[in-house]
């Protein structure tokens, strides 16, 4: 029986090794891809430069240390975590069942995807799934958001703050949040289509317009990026039967990065306390390992 399984293998769940790692805690993480999405970068027409994404230098360290633990390391999908006398059982789709006294489920969460001619070809030519990551490209530009959640309307409010234009697509209006939506339509460079649904994605080899369409009449919208926020799906399936959830499926977490279950903790954007940034990812991983640490010293005497 290991001390501490990690599920995932972005940010948070690499964080979270590299904090174990100094702890000489015995672990293994277990991962479908090592990264996440701390290298998803955008290109747009004219750019002069590669983006700048902030943490990404800290987390391509740790992927490389981590790949270093030929021991530590299973590449593989976890199915389901069973709560057992000792501690917990994970169970993977190849590998063999294993054990821990803890667990830190770092999974990450996926958008859901625009279904619209353009959308798949032109994915970080332009189009994204995250504001708050590359609003910094949009300065003195023009950007389109596709969505009415709140990460979408808080995405606007950032965007209007550098870009020239704004425009909010709101494919369905009766999913907006009123109270944003009152505060970003006040602002002058901010454009609301309501009502509007996506047509297509246009542009040679970079997004260079939006043509949406509302009652069959089409419109042609010049961008220089859109960004797509119709909800994300936390991958916290294999949990939901054990921790507390929000009713999107996002694992509840206290400030210490704990789940309602003694020995399970969570961290990153699978969380309810979601910020979708490298910076906080790494963050949120190194104290959910701290929290798995102080918890196994009142567990075990972890000698070696």
């Amino acid at each position: 029986m290991r001390e501490l399984i990690i599920i995932g293998g972005g940010a948070a769940a690499l964080s979270a090794g590299m904090y174990a790692l100094g702890k000489q805690i015995d672990f293994v993480m277990i991962y479908e891809t090592l990264g996440g999405k701390a290298g998803w970068r955008q290109s747009l027409t004219g750019q002069e430069e590669v983006e700048y994404l902030a943490g990404e230098e800290a987390v391509r360290i740790f992927e490389r240390k981590i790949a270093m633990q030929t021991d530590r390391t299973i590449r593989d999908t976890v199915t389901t975590v069973q709560r057992t006398d000792q501690g917990f059982r994970v169970e993977t789709r190849n590998h063999e069942v294993l054990e821990a006294l803890a667990v830190i489920v770092a999974t990450g969460a996926t958008p859901v995807r625009l279904q619209a001619p353009g959308a798949h070809e032109l994915l970080g030519q332009g189009l994204g799934y995250s504001v708050t990551t590359h609003a910094h490209l949009l300065a003195g530009k023009t950007a389109a958001v596709i969505g009415a959640t709140h990460r979408a309307l808080r995405g606007v409010a950032e965007l209007a703050r550098t870009a020239e234009k704004v425009y909010l697509i709101i494919p369905d209006p009766d999913a907006a949040s009123l109270p944003m939506m009152h505060a970003i339509s006040q602002r002058p460079n901010v454009e609301i289509l309501s009502g509007y649904t996506v047509d297509e994605v246009a542009g040679p080899m970079n997004v260079e317009e939006i043509i949406v369409s509302r009652n069959g009449q089409q419109q042609r919208i010049p961008v220089d990026a859109a960004f797509v926020d119709l909800g994300l799906r936390p991958c916290s399936e294999f949990v939901r039967h054990l921790v507390r959830t929000d009713q999107e499926g996002f694992i509840w977490v206290d400030e210490r990065m704990a789940t309602t279950v003694p020995g399970i903790f969570a961290a990153g954007d699978v969380t309810t306390s979601f910020g979708e940034q490298v910076l906080i990812a790494i963050g949120d991983g190194a104290r959910a390992a701290l929290s798995a640490y102080d918890y196994l010293l009142m567990r075990t005497p972890m000698t070696r």
